[in-house]
């Protein structure tokens, strides 16, 4: 956790006044969050999907306000399957920012569309599958909160 600029606050109860540090900066990096919830470096599916969710520092600033203290893997990951919900309701990626960007960087625009790790191996798939991504975007416009897997499963199966 990093903080900056901690300034006095006073506040008055009914027998006394209090001054109490209070910051209003403070901010966490990816890493630190990982640290702050005792991550293990080895669970990298877990940390991308960290990477994924927790895109700002506001963002990894609201996970640590809502993550219970001391948490476990279980615990962390269903704070960003909220999370995740939460942001594709709230502000979702346009089919056509989507659209334009897969063209340039199709990792990128597929973790910003999905909210959720993606590798290599869903772009091989996707070639090796014959997908459209026009049909990923279909089903995504019907389901916004659809993981990728389940998308391509879908459309595999089709």
């Amino acid at each position: 956790m990093t903080l900056a600029n901690i300034k006095p606050s006073t506040i008055s109860l009914s027998k006394g006044i209090f001054t109490v540090a209070t910051n209003n900066n403070v901010t966490w990096t990816i890493e630190e969050v990982i640290t702050d919830c005792d991550i293990c470096k080895k669970a990298l599916g877990l940390i991308a999907y960290l990477k994924a969710v927790l895109a700002t520092e506001d963002l990894c600033y609201e996970f640590m306000m809502r993550v219970p203290f001391d948490p476990n893997g279980q615990q962390v990951s269903d704070l960003l399957d909220k999370m995740r919900e939460e942001q594709l309701q709230i502000n979702p990626m346009s089919h056509e920012s989507f659209l334009d960007m897969y063209l340039f960087n199709p990792l990128q625009a597929l973790m910003q569309y999905f909210k959720h790790s993606v590798s290599t191996s869903h772009l091989e798939r996707i070639k090796q599958w014959g997908i459209d991504i026009k049909d990923v975007i279909k089903l995504k416009h019907l389901d916004n909160t659809i993981h990728l897997n389940d998308a391509l499963e879908k459309l595999y199966l089709k």
